[in-house]
């Protein structure tokens, strides 16, 4: 433990302890957070780690960055000192030992994984020898030449039936106006004892076949159900190795009690826990801290090296605590700490919902940041509910678009169904303009341009979106340059589509702008707030038919 418990190297005496825990999804790190990881860069930067971050070493490696934690804790003394996690796998190099333990090391050569790993393997192989194998191949071959064979005198045998059906029928059509009626009558009668005899001929040649065919199908089947047994053994064994390591992923709380991964998600038997839960920093630090007697203080997550080519990821940035894989865990692990509360859940509740146009059809309101558009899991308040309190008398649907909860700006409501059907047509039709007004952290050099990029959503860590060229939906925003100061660039934006963060990624991400918002909790900094506030909206009006143009200024 004495490797891994870090004593701060900077002086941190004079900095006041945080009230409670930091709320891991919606932060700002701490100063104590902030010093500690500092130090850990340091030591990153000078360390010879066997592992290609994408900052000039080990370039014959794959390039990959990665996610780094610290949790600044107190021991028995009182004494406050730090620990260090990375988000996965990583070969550590010159910092050994420096890292908090996995909860569970599945990647040790003596694991129970290993070797179920390698009885997989094993397996695997048997299978792929079974399939190649040649004198099983061989036979395989020989009994499908034999029924191509016995199908083919089938096919054949049937084929000649109608073909003398045919014959029959042509025939009798040609002399029965040339024939009396008696003559006719004894060629139909002949033709008739004809067809009984080539059907019972046939039947009789035909059992033997179908026997035949039977017995090869029988054959070939049992060729293909030593496979299929091989294959179902083979998936018994690997679902009953993710079990056991569901079943050793086992996470301590605040309280000393224990859950196990699958005992975390509520809907594990319907669903798999996402790859890699349990293997991210926070839940490493947390139940490092809880296992040997030290008070979690607070901590941070940081990203380390390049960014992947599809997500946000930016050197040295801190990141909260990914939703998908954490959540769930956390929830457990949180349990009997004083944690902050979530910001999130009383963000916009103090802020008033201005009314800037209304008539008998719509109300457009200027949505303050922090409030929801419409309710969500945790929060009632948002700004449909106030809506439908402000307007009791409206009917139908009234909603017709929303923004992100951290942005603000126009959003536009429907007071009868009639003017919904004819704006969500509009909507549709992508008749209805809007500009957003947004500042992102850098220069921006075009004075103008065009962004479209596939999105796609981070199920691993939703609601984030990436850029993905192979599932991503096309979206295109256009943006103009409003100004440019001290490392700020205002700008006005444009979206063509309607994309879920659309306007944020196409600001962040690399292939976009490559500046994040300013105060983009997901994919910056967090701040105060997030700039970025839906300006004008532009319609035809679903009664009048009269041009309708609607403004409202940022605060920011």
């Amino acid at each position: 433990m004495q490797h891994i418990l870090h004593t701060f190297s900077s002086d941190v005496s004079a900095l006041e302890r945080p009230e409670a825990f930091t709320y891991p999804f919606f932060y700002t790190p701490h100063a104590l957070t902030e010093v500690a990881s500092r130090e850990l860069q340091e030591r990153l930067e000078t360390a010879d780690i066997p592992h290609n971050f994408g900052l000039g070493k080990h370039e014959e490696l794959l390039e990959q960055g990665k996610m780094f934690g610290v949790l600044v804790v107190e021991d028995a003394k009182g004494e406050l000192t730090w620990l260090a996690a990375y988000s996965g796998k990583l070969e550590e190099g010159t910092l050994a030992g420096t890292f908090v333990p996995p909860i569970c090391d599945i990647h040790d050569t003596q694991s129970f994984y290993k070797q179920g790993e390698r009885e997989l393997n094993a397996m695997s192989a048997e299978i792929v020898a079974l399939e190649e194998d040649p004198e099983r191949l061989a036979k395989i071959a020989a009994i499908q030449t034999r029924l191509d064979e016995v199908n083919e005198l089938l096919r054949s045998g049937r084929a000649d039936l109608k073909e003398a059906k045919k014959a029959r029928q042509k025939y009798r059509e040609s002399v029965r106006k040339t024939l009396p009626k008696e003559e006719f009558d004894a060629v139909c009668e002949r033709l008739a004892k004809e067809s009984i005899q080539g059907q019972l001929a046939f039947k009789h040649r035909s059992k033997e076949w179908v026997a035949e065919q039977a017995e090869l199908e029988a054959e070939l089947a049992k060729y293909d159900e030593e496979i299929i047994q091989a294959k179902h053994q083979r998936r018994e064994k690997s679902n009953a190795l993710q079990r056991k390591i569901f079943d050793n992923y086992v996470f301590l709380n605040a309280r000393g009690e224990e859950k196990v991964l699958s005992a975390c998600f509520p809907d594990f038997d319907l669903r798999h826990p996402p790859s890699g839960s349990g293997d991210c920093c926070a839940p490493k630090l947390l139940h490092y801290a809880f296992q040997n007697g030290l008070k979690p203080i607070c901590m941070g997550e940081f990203w380390w090296g390049s960014a992947p080519d599809k997500e946000v990821r930016r050197h040295k940035f801190f990141y909260p605590a990914c939703a998908s894989r954490c959540r769930p865990i956390l929830g457990h692990m949180l349990e009997g700490l004083h944690v902050e509360e979530n910001p999130l859940l009383t963000l916009g509740q103090d802020q008033p919902l201005p009314v800037v146009y209304e008539d008998d059809d719509l109300v457009v309101v200027n949505k303050p940041a922090g409030l929801l558009s419409v309710p969500g899991v945790e929060i009632e308040d948002s700004a449909l509910t106030r809506v439908k309190l402000m307007y009791p008398n409206a009917t139908g649907a009234i909603l017709l678009h929303r923004l992100d909860m951290s942005t603000s700006g126009l959003l536009m409501f429907t007071l009868n169904p009639k003017a919904n059907k004819r704006m969500q047509r509009q909507f549709i039709k992508r008749q209805v303009q809007k500009t957003y007004i947004a500042e992102v952290q850098g220069i921006v050099a075009e004075d103008t341009g065009v962004i479209s990029l596939p999105l796609a959503p981070d199920y691993y860590d939703l609601p984030r979106q990436m850029v993905c060229h192979q599932t991503g939906k096309p979206s295109e925003t256009h943006y103009t340059v409003l100004s440019r100061k001290d490392g700020i660039t205002r700008l006005a934006l444009k979206p063509i589509t309607g994309r879920t963060h659309q306007l944020r990624v196409h600001c962040a991400h690399p292939e976009g702008l490559g500046f994040p918002m300013v105060g983009d909790e997901l994919y910056g900094v967090i701040g105060n707030r997030l700039h970025l506030h839906a300006q004008t909206l532009e319609f035809m009006h679903p009664t009048t038919k009269e041009m309708v143009r609607i403004h409202a200024e940022p605060e920011f």
